[in-house]
């Protein structure tokens, strides 16, 4: 089984091909072989966590990877710690949200000061607690294994969460939640999904960084890096989105920017290898393309958005094929389902009702020539 897997991890490595400058900068000490968050201090000072199995412990590490100084998180445990962030106060969360088995019902994020301004060793946190509101079982059907959780980015006054997809048969996306950035008790609301790849588990996202500028999404995977630019808002999967290959494939969680032209990023210890601290420069990058649209397919639009009762599709075909359309729920379940027909060249437009379906947040999913498009529909009355 492990020959396979490393065939596959082989093969893998020819589905992206993308211009990049990547290196590999230090080994880190056996106190970070699992790793899982990033804060970058500056080119020489990157704070690390590792997830479960540490201390509520943070580690300042410079760029050969010898540990400088620690910090304690007095107050917490580390049940699962699996990312860092910041806001634009210099305020740091970490995220204990962690949840392989989709069971947790304990998530929290710890808010402290910038480690770089704590003066000893120990810090007290204040707690975020949070849930999903779509989850009602604990854990809940395979097929519905949405919320672990590894990635987490601060953004205008909001922490938005990347989900890690443990679907069983596996749906390859990462769902996008956000709440406020603030203590106290929040329901997180579904924004948006992106899928990653269906084939396997290893292209999942296990870790998050936005840029200094905040006009730059980065998700990490085991892989490879999916960079996000030119959103509006929130918005980040409706922006310009590059794939780019890390030139290896291991166990990396933890990545954040260094400025706005280069990430660093890290990896655990495992059967492929020791930890190590790596740089991605994005200045030699080609811009990507925004979500492509299936061939002959264009001028996707659906109005109103949101919606009450019905909303419209309308698209454009340059050859004639077969469409079907399809609404999901958050959970991903299909609520309206129209067959697949044979359309003719030109504007075509579908009517779809809504009235007897929940206010919320739903995905309309577009097939066509076996590729599939997705538009975030939101119903409020």
């Amino acid at each position: 089984m492990r020959i396979l897997y490393i065939i596959f991890i082989l093969f893998t490595f020819q589905l992206i091909a993308c211009s990049q400058t990547v290196r590999m900068i230090s080994t880190l000490p056996n106190s970070l072989a699992e790793n899982s968050g990033m804060l970058v201090s500056n080119e020489n000072a990157i704070w690390l966590h590792n997830d479960s199995g540490d201390s509520a412990k943070l580690y300042l590490i410079d760029t050969f990877g010898t540990v400088q100084r620690t910090i304690l998180v007095q107050n917490v445990s580390n049940i699962d710690w699996e990312d860092i962030t910041y806001d634009n106060q210099g305020r740091v969360y970490i995220g204990d949200f962690g949840n392989n088995n989709n069971s947790r019902q304990d998530l929290k994020v710890y808010r402290i000061p910038h480690p770089d301004s704590i003066i000893g060793h120990t810090v007290v946190a204040e707690i975020i607690e949070y849930y999903y509101p779509e989850q009602t079982a604990f854990p809940p059907a395979n097929s519905e294994k949405k919320y672990d959780t590894e990635a987490v980015v601060y953004f205008q006054d909001s922490l938005y969460f990347f989900t890690k997809d443990r679907t069983s048969p596996h749906q390859g996306y990462t769902w996008l939640y956000q709440i406020p950035a603030d203590t106290g008790s929040h329901a997180a609301v579904l924004l948006d999904s992106f899928q990653t790849n269906q084939i396997s588990y290893i292209f999942e996202v296990t870790g998050a960084a936005m840029s200094p500028n905040q006009e730059q999404l980065a998700l990490l995977g085991a892989n490879r890096i999916w960079w996000f630019t030119d959103f509006s808002g929130n918005r980040f999967f409706d922006g310009t989105v590059q794939t780019i290959s890390l030139n290896s494939t291991s166990q990396k969680e933890a990545l954040d920017f260094v400025d706005n032209q280069r990430l660093y990023f890290s990896n655990e210890s495992s059967i492929l290898g020791a930890a190590q601290l790596g740089e991605l420069n994005l200045t030699s990058l080609v811009t990507g393309t925004k979500q492509q649209l299936p061939p002959a397919l264009s001028h996707v639009v659906v109005y109103p958005n949101p919606t009450d009762t019905q909303f419209n599709v309308e698209f454009e075909l340059q050859v004639p094929q077969k469409v079907a359309c399809q609404l999901l729920d958050a959970k991903g379940g299909i609520v309206r389902r129209f067959a697949s027909q044979l359309l003719s060249v030109g504007k075509q437009s579908i009517a779809i009702e809504t009235d007897q379906l929940l206010n919320g947040v739903y995905f309309l999913r577009i097939k066509c020539e076996q590729q599939h498009y997705y538009k975030r529909v939101v119903i409020a009355r």
